[in-house]
């Protein structure tokens, strides 16, 4: 006998104080992280007197640095829970960020960069985790990523925006005060967070010892994996790996391998986000000839869209399956693409408006894949081990953001064909791949928590 299921009730996510501070907390380390990020490079050069050559090199051992230690990050955020994960973080990026304001040496240097980087690895995986655990009745995973996505998106415009400022004045002392001020608000943002009681829906958040020792609960109460269907076992052999292994630690994260290939999917797929601050203002300004103007333009257009249709966005592509809302978003990406391209071979003042409409194109990509993508990447992994889970999925940004430039550099230098040819390659590889996972994860974590609810 089939049951009526009750409408789900669309309640706000910000209808309790602790989740507008929670949220509030998330503009402020975001904004100062979106302001002060782009100027470090240039910080560095006119506040030391080190070499710009030994600069660049200790910036990029921080990325490798941030590589290395994600496994870390993975681990704490189990065993300590990921709001206290949130809160080191915060901790060591204030510690990291004061050790920039007055700087003695490369060796210093080095550890504030090392701090940094830490800081950044923690903060990226516990915030998934987090966010996972604040779920409540009629509310999905989805909405609050897209939610979260569009308050980021709107910190970092603002940071973006009082970094131009700063660069405007252009004189080490301004940019000295905004590093302090980012310190304060590190400092800040970790108290907040330590003194704030949230309620989430688990009741995994105050420590990850004893989520462990509870096992894998989910929404109401039934116990689950997400990598499997505990009573189905509808993953064959790599769900039997995780039922006997979810308290396995990291040898139970690289056995499931479905997880791991999504991963590898996304890793593919994560070189398109390089388009906005790393391959258009080059592509635009130095292959195309455009106004100097326009990369700026673009990026505020990519922000305001996020801000404005990130969570219409994802309430229309609720009733998709979230792999195949992620190849939806691959597809805008390659249209997008082909636009970019197609812009080579006209008059200027076409190639401006075909700029601008390959901006739009790649911004519902964005907001297309983008939650649908983090919410799976939560909802395929068993509660207990979600912040090594995460640390394996936060590894795809970190290969590309690494990686990228690098590969962005050679291609432009090679044929700008050549770079749209390649970079549609990878994302449709990671279009296709996660669409190639469906048959691998179970039917409840492919769809939103109301998807689930409905009668199939």
């Amino acid at each position: 006998m089939t049951g009526t299921v009750p409408p789900v009730r669309r309640a706000s996510l910000v209808a309790t104080p602790q989740r507008k501070i929670m949220l509030a907390v998330l503009l402020v380390d975001t904004v100062a992280a979106g302001a002060f990020y782009p100027l470090t490079f240039l910080y560095l050069k006119l506040s030391t007197e080190l070499p710009v050559g030994q600069i660049g090199l200790i910036l990029t051992g921080g990325g490798v640095v941030a590589l290395a230690l994600n496994p870390l990050a993975g681990s704490a955020a189990d065993r300590w829970g990921a709001q206290r994960t949130i809160v080191l973080a915060n901790l060591l990026c204030g510690l990291g960020y004061l050790g920039l304001v007055d700087i003695h040496g490369w060796p210093q240097l080095v550890l504030a960069v090392s701090l940094i980087s830490l800081s950044q690895r923690l903060y990226w995986v516990g915030w998934p985790v987090f966010v996972s655990e604040q779920v409540a009745e009629g509310e999905t995973l989805d909405r609050w990523f897209a939610v979260v996505n569009a308050f980021k998106s709107a910190a970092l415009g603002i940071g973006a925006g009082a970094a131009a400022v700063i660069l405007a004045v252009g004189d080490t002392g301004t940019m000295r005060m905004f590093l302090i001020a980012a310190v304060l608000a590190s400092f800040l943002s970790a108290a907040v967070f330590f003194k704030l009681r949230m309620n989430p829906r688990n009741g995994a958040a105050g420590g990850g010892t004893d989520a462990a020792a509870a096992g894998p609960v989910g929404p109401g109460g039934t116990e689950h994996t997400g990598g499997g269907d505990l009573e189905s076992g509808t993953d064959g052999k790599d769900g039997g790996d995780l039922r006997s292994g979810a308290d396995g630690g990291w040898r139970a994260v690289l056995r499931d391998r479905p997880y791991v290939a999504m991963t590898a999917a996304h890793t593919a797929l994560t070189f398109a986000w390089l388009l906005p601050s790393v391959v258009l203002p080059v592509y635009f300004v130095e292959t195309l000839d455009l106004p100097p103007w326009l990369p700026s333009v673009s990026f505020a257009l990519n922000t305001a869209m996020i801000v404005l249709l990130q969570t219409a966005v994802t309430r229309s592509l609720g009733t998709l399956r979230r792999t195949r809302a992620v190849l939806a978003g691959a597809c805008a990406f390659l249209l997008a693409f082909a636009v970019f391209a197609s812009a080579d071979a006209v008059p200027r003042a076409v190639a401006v408006v075909l700029a601008l409409a390959g901006i739009v194109l790649f911004s519902l990509g964005e907001m297309s894949a983008g939650p649908p993508a983090q919410s799976l990447s939560i909802e395929a992994a068993p509660v207990p081990l979600r912040g090594r889970y995460s640390s394996v999925f936060q590894t795809s940004w970190t290969v590309s953001n690494v990686g990228g430039p690098a590969v962005v550099g050679a291609l432009l230098q090679w044929h700008s064909l050549g770079l749209w040819l390649v970079l549609g390659a990878l994302v449709g590889l990671g279009g296709l791949g996660f669409l190639a996972c469906e048959r691998r994860f179970p039917a409840h974590v492919l769809h939103s928590e109301a998807k689930k609810g409905e009668p199939r």
